[in-house]
């Protein structure tokens, strides 16, 4: 399967009916209508990366944008999916099409079925072992792929060899070479793909020493192709990463030289444009500790060599110096690594080292920093990171430590930026005794009611109430203030109480989708209208819909894409 394809469970079916097609261009031509169809057959020539199988196909579309497609078939019946807008609406796109010709048009066949697989593995029980061996070195002379499942095989049974020189030269062959555009990416990451899955055959086979220079050769070429490529993508970025990760299970299965590795180790990670992502821990297992304190060595050159220079410019340095202290489990220079940048300590990875050390009294101290540095991150939900620290965590440290009162002043912060039903419950529960939880929610719906007046939006009061479970004090927040963005929350929780009110918070939202024309929106003005049309049923309301419906199409009547929308939902006038 190509790169990135989307997910579509399988159709399991003939490849080919009683009357030898697959499909046909009229089944295209009925799956998508004809002004798809014709859009599709300009889009045959972007056609890239075509795979079929029994029952599927498989490729990329690389226009002026790229989409992943997969088609399939139950004989004449067409069926797929494509990362396209269109596509996800729920439409046989013109992308589908184009695959579908594409199929039709390959001078290659599909993938042999079950029944030719049968009669394949007769044919080939039959044959004599020297015919076999004939059959076999003629396949492996024809396809690189072949070749090097044989030869893993081969090694995994002790009965052959890997050549490093001629494995390396063969990977300097297929890697790509000069500028790579953005179409040309795609397959220039399939067949390095492909050509990491020998590898890996082989390292599964036992050749760890044999293939490592190869895979070093491997990742360090694709870091440079890299550099001048354009991967918007990400697919060349993905198979250099897994070359980066092949290697270190080489160096780790195998028995390199550790101190070469070591300073290797080094160089290409202070050279690094960013990518890929290696760490010690990758390499570890396969350094003695001669290795490491050379690791050590030429580290401490770097920093020496990159003292002068900014942040960015020596952030994998920096990422080296503290990936070797957590290695020696040395906190102390760790934390002097994550705060020698002022401006960007990161306060929640010194938390979390001295919290596992168990140094408590260290960890309020940065708390506290953290707090005085204004590092409590108030969004929504928030949860620490290396950097940022989450109100409800520095609340759970304050209180442990048995200062309630900074744990609530974290939490009031946390509700004046964001009030809701989140923050609130996370405040209250800060609340230890009975009447201080009382007095924080007084304190929060006054700060609430305060915010809603002054930006003249309810929504925070209305969400607060319907978790309440209080639909009239929702309802009086929406008719002071107004709804804001909680009004769809305010319809689906009065969907069944209060329908008629619920089906009148939909018409504004409906008014502002309407405001210009746009197809890509239309399925969701039928959605919208269909709940509309259920809520005014359930109070007998039939008809003021119906007059709604008929409004609408007579102020959009010629907004054709709209009608046709409303048609396929059933919405049609009277």
């Amino acid at each position: 399967m190509i790169l990135g394809a989307p997910d579509v469970d399988q159709v399991e079916g003939p490849l080919i009916d009683e009357d030898g097609a697959v499909f046909t261009e009229e089944d295209l031509l009925n799956a998508a209508g004809p002004v798809v169809f014709e859009r599709g057959v300009e889009y045959v020539r972007y056609v890239r990366g075509l795979q079929v199988r029994v029952d599927q196909a498989t490729a990329s579309i690389q226009a002026k944008r790229v989409y992943t497609v997969l088609l399939a078939w139950f004989g004449h019946a067409l069926d797929g999916a494509c990362s396209c807008p269109h596509n996800s609406d729920g439409n046989f796109c013109k992308h589908l099409v184009a695959v579908g010709l594409a199929v039709l048009d390959a001078e290659t066949d599909p993938l042999v079925g079950d029944h030719e697989g049968e009669v394949l593995d007769s044919y080939l029980a039959g044959l004599d072992h020297a015919s076999l061996v004939d059959l076999v070195n003629e396949l492996i002379a024809q396809d690189e792929s072949a070749f090097r499942l044989v030869q893993a095989h081969a090694v995994a049974a002790g009965s052959a060899a890997v050549d490093p020189d001629e494995l390396t030269r063969a990977v300097s062959a297929a890697m790509p070479h000069g500028l790579v555009d953005y179409r040309a990416s795609f397959d220039a990451a399939r067949d390095v793909q492909a050509l990491l899955d020998n590898i890996e055959a082989l390292l599964d086979a036992g050749a760890a020493d044999q293939v490592r220079p190869a895979l070093q050769r491997a990742l360090t070429r694709l870091r440079t192709v890299m550099l001048s490529a354009d991967d918007s993508a990400g697919v060349l970025g993905d198979a250099c990463q897994r070359a980066a990760e092949l290697h270190a299970r080489a160096c780790v299965d195998g028995e390199p030289d550790a101190v070469a590795l070591a300073r290797w180790l080094v160089k290409f990670r202070a050279e690094s444009p960013g990518w890929p992502d290696l760490t010690l821990a990758m390499y570890v297992p396969a350094l003695n500790q001669r290795a490491l304190d050379v690791y050590r060595a030429e580290l401490a050159s770097q920093d020496i060599e990159h003292a002068s220079v900014e942040p960015f410019s020596r952030f994998e340095v920096d990422r080296m110096l503290l990936e070797l202290a957590d290695q020696d489990g040395d906190v102390d220079e760790a934390i002097r690594q994550l705060s020698r940048d002022a401006e960007h300590t990161a306060y929640g990875a010194i938390i979390s080292r001295l919290r596992a050390a168990g140094r408590d009294a260290d960890v309020l101290e940065w708390v506290d920093r953290g707090v005085r540095a204004s590092r409590v991150s108030y969004h929504v939900g928030a949860r620490s990171n290396d950097y940022w620290l989450a109100p409800a965590e520095v609340a759970d440290l304050y209180r442990s430590a048995g200062r309630p009162a900074d744990a609530i002043a974290v939490l009031r912060d946390n509700f004046r930026r964001h009030p809701g039903p989140e923050t609130l419950r996370l405040l209250i529960d800060a609340a230890e005794p009975p009447d201080a939880a009382h007095r924080e929610r007084a304190w929060a719906l006054d700060a609430a009611e305060q915010d809603a007046a002054r930006r003249g939006d309810g929504s925070a009061l209305i969400r607060i109430a319907i978790a309440d479970g209080d639909l009239a004090v929702a309802w009086s927040a929406a008719q002071r203030l107004g709804a804001g963005e909680a009004w769809r929350e305010l319809a689906d929780a009065s969907a069944n109480d209060l329908p008629f009110d619920a089906a009148q918070l939909y018409r504004p939202h409906l008014d502002k989708l309407l405001r210009e024309a746009n197809t890509r929106i239309y399925p969701e003005v039928a959605r919208i209208l269909m709940t509309m049309r259920e809520l005014y049923s359930k109070v007998g309301e039939q008809d003021a819909f119906t007059a709604l419906l008929s409004q609408l199409r007579e102020r959009y009547k010629r907004r054709t894409s709209l009608i046709a929308a409303l048609d396929r939902a059933g919405l049609r006038p009277g």
